[in-house]
């Protein structure tokens, strides 16, 4: 029995189509406070009226509301898909409300808030409840083989990694798309650095294992819009290892629903261990532009063919 917070295009889109298709979920409760709420990547959004209609549930505009309406003791878990900012606060009302959650990325865009909603997973956890961030790269066939190579030891003690993503620099240079674009008092800036750059590191600390122990930062922002368009980190660990990662809004063209350029994001993952390294790069809009690769010192070398990241 869930409450869905956020009424946006990827709710609208996915989570409730598939919360339909369930057989074992019941939707108790849809949370958004606009009637209607605006996408660049979905021009077919519907007011949270129609989605009542749709899904035969209430409507809350806030959820203190929801949970003053005595839904909550009918309700096991939250799926959080609201604007950026708010995560950290749906969250922890969730979590204060013994919720199971399920958050979609990126977690907060407050440190903060993260501290305290890291905070709060540790007493879910301690009453057998989940608290989960919608990294979906993290769970594909090519993702839990990865993890798999570098847990049994195949590529050694992890020494570096390098990754990158690259997508079209429009998506952040649009005063329209102001979810993505504009700083509110919950984050310091807005744009590719919490926005995209957040799946390519979930999935480096999923395969890898590697903890952050310092890092140095260096953004460049758009004149357009204020959103940091390029972005670099050299990330120190726990155990030595290092980490660089860029984030870049360069490619040309639009990712816009109707868009006649559209592109997929280009991404690359490598890490090199004392026994060799692990590839994945590839085109996300087109599964047959890479594959998953072992290249060892001692001769040995697999592949898992398809390059599935956020597609």
């Amino acid at each position: 029995r869930v409450v869905l917070c956020g009424a946006s295009s990827w709710a609208q889109g996915w989570h409730l189509p598939q919360l339909r298709r369930n057989p074992s979920v019941e939707l108790v409760a849809i949370v958004d406070p606009a009637m209607v709420t605006w996408s660049k990547y979905n021009l077919d959004m519907k007011p949270t009226k129609e989605l009542a209609e749709m899904y035969q549930v209430p409507v809350f505009e806030d959820f203190a509301e929801f949970l003053r309406s005595g839904l909550v003791e009918a309700t096991d878990g939250a799926i959080i898909s609201s604007t950026h900012t708010t995560h950290g606060s749906l969250g922890l009302q969730a979590a204060d409300a013994n919720l199971h959650i399920f958050m979609e990325k990126p977690m907060t865009t407050n440190a903060l808030e993260a501290r305290k909603l890291h905070a709060a997973a540790a007493v879910l956890k301690s009453h057998g409840k989940v608290f989960m961030v919608n990294h979906s790269a993290n769970f594909t066939k090519q993702a839990l083989k990865a993890r798999e190579y570098v847990r049994d030891g195949r590529i050694g003690e992890i020494e570096h990694v390098t990754c990158y993503m690259i997508r079209e620099r429009e998506f952040f240079e649009d005063p329209s798309n102001r979810l993505w674009v504009s700083s509110s008092e919950a984050s310091i800036g807005n744009g590719f650095a919490w926005g995209q750059t957040c799946h390519t590191l979930a999935w480096v600390y999923m395969v890898t294992g590697l903890r952050p122990k310092s890092v140095f930062c260096k953004m460049v922002c758009s004149a357009q819009t204020g959103a940091d368009i390029f972005t670099s980190a050299i990330i120190d660990c726990t155990n030595g290892a290092s980490i660089t990662c860029q984030g870049l809004a360069g490619l040309p063209g639009g990712n816009s629903v109707g868009s006649a350029l559209k592109k997929g994001r280009l991404i690359e993952n490598k890490i090199f261990g004392s026994k060799g390294c692990l590839f994945y790069s590839g085109d996300d809009a087109e599964p047959s532009s890479g594959q998953l690769e072992v290249l060892c010192h001692d001769g040995f070398n697999e592949s898992v063919p398809d390059f599935h990241f956020e597609n």
